[in-house]
C-alpha cells in the first residue's frame, strides 16, 4: 500500500529527532508537516531558528527512512501523531510528548482510562503473582494496564491484562520491527492482536540503553497514576 504523503513527513521528522518545543510552533507556522518539510531553509529559521532549520532539513539516513516507509505500507501498522484525533491526550499535556507514535493494535486503547503495573526485571515468584493478580483485577474493572514488556513484573502486568477487559499497553525502547527481550516475541504479538504496542522510535530502531528512560515517560505519561511491585 502506498504511504500517504502526511505520513511520510511525519516518519521524516521522526527521524530527525527535533526537540517537541522546537517542532510544536514550526507546525503552527507552517499548518502541517507536510509544508514544514517543503519549506526553505530561510523560512524554516525565520520561524525558528537557523539551527532548528539545519535539524529539520537534515539527510536522514536513508536506510531507515526506506525501512521505516515499507513498515508503514502494512495496514495493521500505524502512525498516530500530534494532529491525529486518537493521539493521547494524558501524553499532550506532558513536558515533552513525542510527536509521532508508532502503534500495533488497537488504536482506540490509547485514550482510554489507564493505570501502569511496573517493577523489578528480577522479581520474586510472589512478586509475579501479586503483579499478574492485580492486573487482571483492574483490567477486569476496565482499567488498561500500562507497561514496558521488560521480563519480571511488567511482563506479569501484560500477562494479567490480557486476561480481563481493559486489555494492555506495552510501550516499548525499540522500533516495533523488534522484541526486546526476545523472549517475550510471543507476548508481544498477543499484544498486538488484543491490546496495543507502542513506540516513539522508528522501525530499525535497536534497544539501545538511553531509550528506556525515555520509554517510562510514555509509561507514566499515558496512565492515571502507577503501581510499583517490588522495584
Amino acid at each position: 500500500m502506498p504511504l500517504d504523503a502526511r505520513a511520510d513527513a511525519w516518519a521524516r521528522l521522526a527521524l530527525a529527532r527535533v526537540p517537541p518545543a522546537a517542532l510544536a510552533p514550526l507546525l503552527r507556522a507552517f499548518a502541517s508537516p507536510e509544508r514544514l518539510l517543503s519549506a526553505s531553509r530561510a523560512q524554516i529559521a525565520a520561524a525558528s531558528s537557523p539551527e532548528t532549520a539545519a535539524r529539520v532539513l537534515a539527510p536522514v539516513e536513508g536506510g531507515l527512512l526506506e525501512g521505516t516507509r515499507r513498515w508503514l505500507a502494512d495496514p495493521s501498522h500505524l502512525l498516530i501523531a500530534w494532529d491525529d484525533p486518537d493521539y493521547p491526550k494524558a501524553l499532550l499535556e506532558t513536558a515533552d510528548p513525542p510527536p509521532a507514535l508508532f502503534c500495533m493494535g488497537r488504536r482506540e486503547m490509547l485514550n482510554r482510562p489507564a493505570l501502569a503495573i511496573v517493577g523489578s526485571r528480577n522479581a520474586t515468584p510472589q512478586g509475579v503473582e501479586n503483579a499478574r493478580a492485580f492486573a487482571r483485577a483492574l483490567s477486569t474493572a476496565g482499567l488498561t494496564i500500562v507497561s514496558g514488556l521488560a521480563i519480571g513484573i511488567d511482563a506479569a502486568a501484560h500477562e494479567g491484562a490480557l486476561d480481563g477487559e481493559g486489555s494492555t499497553i506495552a510501550c516499548v525502547g525499540t522500533g516495533l520491527d523488534r522484541v526486546y527481550p526476545a523472549r517475550h516475541l510471543e507476548l508481544a504479538h498477543v499484544i498486538a492482536l488484543s491490546g496495543l504496542m507502542v513506540s516513539e522510535f522508528v522501525p530499525g530502531t535497536p534497544p539501545l540503553r538511553q531509550n528506556f528512560p525515555r520509554r517510562n515517560r510514555l509509561i507514566s505519561g499515558l496512565a492515571k497514576g502507577v503501581l510499583v511491585v517490588e522495584a
